[in-house]
């Protein structure tokens, strides 16, 4: 019988197969989990990656259309009379108007301004008036007075230091400047934001009005034909609009004074619209502008 310890000194066996050690397998094994959970951890960065990537985008999406502009300055020129500068030009096959103030000084009011006063040289309809209880739409400030509350909708016009801010947002520290500073603010439906424009739910054609900055000046664009929120919005853009909210169209009144050399007195305004009556439009109320240090030469109805 042989017996496998029964070696000699000088004899050699081998004892197995020809495989590789087992130690050797076992490292092998090891080595193929650790590369499994590397690929697992880049696998779960790059999603990670990428989801806040997407979430990043979108933020700036929102950020980019809410974002608050600086305020645009009145359109000053020394030496000349108050005045309102129309300009026709046609976008897209849509007519505009354009009435772009000069040496006047924008504020807001409730009640129908009256066209006699010769201190007012612009006036367009600001806010909307509810159907409910005939009270203002949205957030309005009178004079650093609180009117109104709400965020029906998201555009809105400071008037802070004689200056005019255009933006959308639900929310904005220039409501409350306006309050602590004596100022003005009205909400309205944003056309144009950062150059670009804004979808609106109502729908139909009517003729158009915008606040609106453009070139660094304040400027009302209209329609001279009825158009749809859309292709009104679509046609501030395509101006090279900056931002624009909404003022009330369809045949709201409104009215400017235009200054002519031939004459030293007052030019006679030109009036649109139809004045609202009646205890449904107490508060009616109008963004206008006034010639700085000129007097009112008749009472506002």
């Amino acid at each position: 019988m042989i017996h496998f310890d029964d070696i000699s000194d000088d004899e050699i066996r081998i004892i197995g197969n020809s495989s590789e050690p087992p130690r050797r397998r076992r490292w092998i094994w090891a080595a193929i989990a650790v590369l499994a959970v590397i690929l697992a951890i880049v696998a779960a960065s790059l999603l990670t990656t990428q989801k806040v990537n997407r979430e990043m985008a979108a933020t700036s999406v929102i950020t980019a259309v809410e974002e608050e502009s600086g305020p645009t300055h009145p359109y000053i020129v020394e030496c000349e009379p108050a005045t309102v500068l129309i300009r026709d030009t046609v976008i897209n096959d849509v007519p505009l108007r354009l009435h772009t103030p000069v040496n006047a000084l924008p504020e807001l009011m409730v009640g129908t301004p009256d066209p006699s006063d010769e201190s007012l040289i612009l006036a367009l309809q600001a806010a909307d008036i509810r159907a409910d209880n005939h009270g203002i739409v949205g957030a309005f400030v009178l004079k650093g007075e609180l009117l109104a509350r709400g965020i029906a909708k998201k555009g809105f016009c400071a008037i802070i230091n004689e200056s005019i801010q255009l933006g959308m947002a639900e929310s904005t520290p220039l409501f409350e400047e306006a309050i602590n500073k004596e100022g003005y603010f009205f909400r309205q439906y944003p056309l144009v934001v950062n150059g670009k424009m804004v979808e609106n739910k109502p729908k139909g054609k009517a003729l158009r009005h915008a606040l609106c900055e453009l070139d660094g000046k304040v400027v009302v664009v209209s329609s001279r034909d009825k158009e749809s929120f859309h292709d009104f919005a679509q046609t501030l853009e395509d101006l090279g609009v900056q931002n624009a909210i909404y003022l009330v169209g369809s045949d709201a009144y409104g009215f400017c004074r235009v200054h002519t050399e031939s004459t030293s007195e007052a030019a006679a305004p030109e009036v649109w619209g139809k004045i609202s009556e009646g205890k449904a439009f107490e508060n009616v109320n109008y963004v206008v502008w006034r010639v700085p240090g000129k007097v009112t030469t008749t009472k506002q109805q």
